[in-house]
């Protein structure tokens, strides 16, 4: 039984492990613990796993920006400070990657973990998310091992 991605997705919008809502996954803002503390999940479950938390980290700075930028323009029609708006979404495109890091960290596991659920060899505690499941992956296994 996998973890439904509606919860998947609330424990990582409040920083948590995904899997087990663990808490204290970030040793400081920007440094991640390499494993749950609580169930085990290793977060960088494959080479390259956090390129898709820079590519939404990316994508929500480009939506910060243009709705700043879209916002202020309109709300200061017909002659808007362009040098105050430039320098405000400037600000804005070096500051909010640095604040979403965190999340978009968690955000990435949770989604991943949408896409490409854990398997029984991840080493994940098997209460967590295989629990069920867990007497028939055995029996699986021992009937492979038969047959070789």
């Amino acid at each position: 039984m996998t973890v439904p991605a509606g919860t998947l997705m609330r424990r990582a919008v409040r920083r948590r492990c995904p899997i087990c809502g663990q808490r204290g996954l970030f040793r400081h803002w920007v440094r991640m613990v390499p494993e749950c503390p609580r169930c085990g999940l290793v977060f960088g479950r494959l080479p390259g796993h956090w390129l898709g938390s820079w590519f939404l980290n990316i994508c929500v700075v480009q939506l910060v920006v243009v709705l700043l930028l879209i916002i202020s323009v309109a709300a200061t029609w017909p002659d808007p400070p362009m040098w105050i708006i430039g320098g405000a979404t400037a600000v804005s495109a070096l500051v909010v990657p640095f604040l979403f890091f965190p999340y978009s960290r968690t955000l990435w596991t949770a989604i991943d973990l949408a896409m490409r659920p854990l398997d029984y060899d991840e080493g994940v505690a098997p209460g967590f998310v295989l629990g069920s499941d867990q007497a028939q992956l055995e029996s699986e296994r021992a009937t492979r091992a038969e047959d070789d």
